[in-house]
């Protein structure tokens, strides 16, 4: 069972539609079990020219999506992608995230 791995308790905001032509992100889910992985070490350019470094974010199905923000150890992540899993032996789903922690 995945789920048993899940040691981590992070938080998800979405950008509030009301912004008024400025980025706010209110609270869209709290209390989220999740366990989270290093995928690099060191800080990456990406596509877009930024730096950050990359984890693989693994949880149970929740409503989360790209752009959403990850909160977790006061550090902030930002959704990259995402993908669903059915595992059908075990009846079971989760979620694999793909968030990246930004230069400030």
């Amino acid at each position: 069972m995945i789920n048993i791995e899940y040691n981590q308790i992070v938080s998800v905001s979405r950008l509030a539609e009301d912004t008024n032509d400025r980025e706010k992100y209110s609270s869209h889910l709290t209390g989220v079990r999740a366990s989270i992985q290093p995928l690099d070490d060191t800080f990456n350019e990406d596509i877009t020219g930024s730096m950050g470094k990359d984890r693989l974010m693994f949880c149970a199905v929740q409503d989360i999506k790209e752009g959403d923000r990850v909160t977790f150890s006061s550090k902030v992540y930002r959704v990259v992608a995402f993908e669903n899993f059915n595992d059908f032996q075990r009846q079971e789903q989760h979620m694999e995230i793909l968030i990246r922690e930004y230069i400030e």
